[in-house]
């Protein structure tokens, strides 16, 4: 038996060019990836949009359109608000200022008689009698009685050597002496005391 049987490499077939290419699964896990990054996109652009809403909200600038008073974010918005605050507040603070002020005017200015007639009180004699009293610029003009004329230069003693009446009272003066129907000697008596005497505030202070 002849083994050498000759072999033809001549396919029979033509050579076929239309072969699909095979695909391959697509794996659950790279289904996975592709949801999660899908996600991953949308929350960025949902973060991107929220933060150019809320920095539109409080950093956007007043809009005035048609004299109108227009819209203003959340920045502007407490400027504003804080300008307005301030400018009324500092309208307020002036007015109470001013009131304060005149206040304090009229204390400076008011007289308080009570010091006065308690230290005329402790510092007059017994036959020494004051009947009125007249204020003005340069001092205190009163009118008044006396038993005698011992009794006026007494009181002058007392006036110029008493503590209390040294301190307060800078001046003191007796002019126009006459005799009334009863015998008793009419005076006038100018007294220069010292402002702080009369002053409502300080006395008012000091109590």
């Amino acid at each position: 038996m002849d083994s050498k049987i000759p072999t033809s490499f001549i396919p029979k077939d033509t050579i076929r060019t239309d072969l699909r290419t095979r695909r391959e699964p697509v794996g659950i896990l790279s289904i996975i990836a592709l949801v999660i990054l899908a996600g991953s996109l949308v929350y960025l652009a949902g973060i991107y949009v929220y933060r150019s809403t809320v920095d539109s909200e409080i950093n956007s600038p007043c809009t005035n359109t048609g004299g109108g008073s227009g819209s203003c974010g959340l920045r502007a918005s407490l400027t504003v608000e804080t300008q307005d605050f301030e400018r009324s507040k500092l309208e307020d603070l002036k007015r109470l200022d001013t009131k304060l002020k005149n206040g304090a005017s009229v204390l400076n200015n008011h007289i308080a008689m009570r010091p006065l007639f308690n230290l005329l009180s402790t510092v007059t004699g017994q036959n020494i009698q004051y009947k009125k009293f007249d204020f003005s610029d340069t001092g205190l003009s009163i009118g008044g009685v006396a038993k005698s004329y011992e009794d006026i230069a007494f009181q002058q003693k007392i006036f110029a050597t008493d503590p209390g009446a040294k301190k307060l009272i800078r001046n003191f003066s007796f002019s126009d002496f006459n005799l009334d129907p009863k015998g008793q000697v009419s005076f006038n008596l100018t007294l220069v005391v010292d402002p702080s005497l009369l002053s409502y505030s300080q006395n008012s202070q000091s109590q």
